[in-house]
Formats: structure tokens, sequence, C-alpha cells
């Protein structure tokens, strides 16, 4: 039988209340032994110092074993308290899971649908050839996008069982990181976009050029999804002390800064899954803090709260 949070927490206030009562019945009653025993010997005619020597030695007695009860008490609610935040942990992560599991169908469904639709238009006769050659080039980009769901969901696993695994070479970090950049600049939005980039020149780096550049693409395409009726984006990459960062502001939802560490937690999204609407499987993120890790550097987001944007920043120590 499996338990909810819920039903977790009461069972663990129940063991505390539980606790508290034997405790107290407890104390009250090695009280009444002590009395008893000193009564007893009074009435076998036992001299006032032996009375109080008999009395000192059962309160000893009773202190050391009330501090052994006192002790396995403690004992039994930190392990009660450790259970609770266990099914809490696993309450949360099938919550996540169940919200990945809808976000991967929805991501996969739409590709491959947009796919058999462009393969009927292309078997259809009454369509001309013009009109077929531009559907090409559409369905090698959800093709693409299919490409890159299932390595991210083929990454997370990996990473989760070992770790990711470099192939670095020395690169040009700003280089890099500005042809990210043009490469989301080109990116067809609805709205507006707005991307500005003040990149220092010539940054060198060793590390794993495309695994990086994936780390960016995250929190790029992150900024660019979740804005807020305008997309803002301003990507500010300095060297300074032997420290190399990367900042990515935007002007879009923000988020609530309880929820500043958690969006980097595999299959994490802020919101539930039938109400948002952004599309996504909780990966990305995760994925950049990972290769971020792997490079000995750290990745953090802050936001000022929903609808004040967010700040992503990226260090990496100079190599």
């Amino acid at each position: 039988m499996q338990l909810s949070s819920k039903s977790a927490l009461i069972w663990f206030l129940f063991m505390v209340l539980v606790a508290v009562a034997l405790a107290v019945w407890w104390i009250i009653f090695m009280a009444q032994l002590v009395d008893e025993k000193v009564e007893i010997a009074q009435q076998m005619g036992a001299s006032r110092e032996m009375l109080e020597q008999i009395q000192a030695q059962e309160v000893r007695r009773q202190i050391m074993l009330g501090m052994e009860g006192v002790f396995l008490i403690l004992l039994i609610l930190t392990g009660g308290w450790l259970i609770y935040r266990a099914l809490v942990k696993t309450e949360e992560l099938k919550f996540h899971q169940q919200n990945f599991l809808m976000a991967v169908t929805h991501e996969l469904k739409t590709p491959l649908a947009s796919i058999k639709l462009y393969l009927d238009t292309l078997q259809s006769p009454k369509i001309d050839a013009s009109k077929k050659e531009t559907i090409v080039p559409k369905m090698q980009d959800d093709v693409v996008r299919l490409e890159q769901l299932v390595q991210n969901i083929l990454d997370a696993g990996r990473f989760e069982r070992s770790g990711y695994q470099l192939r670095k070479s020395d690169l040009d970090l700003s280089a890099l990181v500005r042809d990210r950049v043009d490469a989301i600049r080109k990116v067809h939005t609805p709205i507006p976009k707005n991307v500005k980039a003040s990149i220092q020149p010539e940054i060198p780096f060793y590390g794993d050029g495309v695994a990086l550049g994936r780390a960016i693409d995250a929190i790029l395409e992150n900024s660019l999804k979740y804005h807020d009726g305008t997309v803002d984006i301003a990507v500010d990459l300095v060297n300074s002390g032997g420290r190399i960062v990367l900042s990515v502001k935007d002007k879009g939802i923000g988020f609530e800064r309880k929820d500043a560490k958690a969006i980097f937690e595999r299959f994490y999204r802020v919101g539930d899954e039938m109400t948002r609407r952004q599309t996504g499987t909780g990966l990305g993120l995760y994925l950049c803090r990972e290769i971020i890790r792997a490079h000995g550097g750290r990745v953090n987001a802050e936001s000022d709260g929903p609808g004040k944007g967010a700040t992503f920043t990226i260090k990496l120590k100079k190599s």
C-alpha cells in the first residue's frame, strides 16, 4: 500500500503525539516508584540517612533510564521523519515524471503529426512541384526536433548513471557564444524579438564545444520560449579575474524564488502540464547544469518573481 505525503505527515504527527504521551507517562510512573520505595523503607524502619540514600540511588537510576528512553524516542522520531521525507520526495518525483511523460507525448505527437501531414501532401497529385519543394525543409526541421528530443532523453539517463563524458579541445568560447546567439536570432517567432549581445572577443577555453553549445542553447531557448508578450534577451560574456562569466538576461515570465534551484532538476517544470502554455520536457536546463558541472563550473538562475524576467549565469574557471 502506498502512502501519500499527506497521509505520511499524519502518521508522523501521530507518532510524535504517542512518543510524547509515553514519555510523560513514563516520568510520572518513575516518580511514583520512587515514592513507593521510600515509603516501604520507612515502614521497615529505615533511618533518615538510609532513606535519603535510597531516594538518591533511585533518582540516579531513573535519570539514566529516562535518558535512554529519550534517546530511543528521538531515534524513532528521526527515523519517522526520514521516512516521511523519503515519501515526500517520492511523490514529488512521481509528479514530475508524470508531467514529463505528458510533455514527451505531446512533443513526439506534434512533429509526427506534422510529418504525416506533409507526406500526405507530397503524395497528392493536386499540389504542384514548387509547393512540394517547400515542404521538404519543414519535414527536415521536424526530424531534427525529434532527434534532439530523443537525444536529450538518452543523455539524461546516461548522465544520471555515469555523468557527462567530455571531449575537450582548445576552443574560442567567444566565437561559440556568438554562433549560438546568431542561431537564436534566426529562429522564427510569432512576435518580434530583440537579442542583444556584448561578447568579449577571443576568450580561450579548453572544453567540449558541442556540449557547451548545447548548454548555451538550453538557456537561450528557455529565454526565447518563456516570454511575456515580448522577446527581449541580453547576452553578456566577459573574462575577468581568471573567471569566465556568461549572463543571459530576459524580460520573460520569470519564476518564484523558491524555484531557482529546482528548475535545474531533471523533469522539473514550473506549473502543471495541463495548464502550462509552453511545450518542453524539463530536461534542457538539467542537461545544461550537468554539462557545466562536468567542466568544473556552475550555473544558477535568479528572478524577482513572476512577470519580472530571469537571469541565468554560467561561471567557468579560465583554462
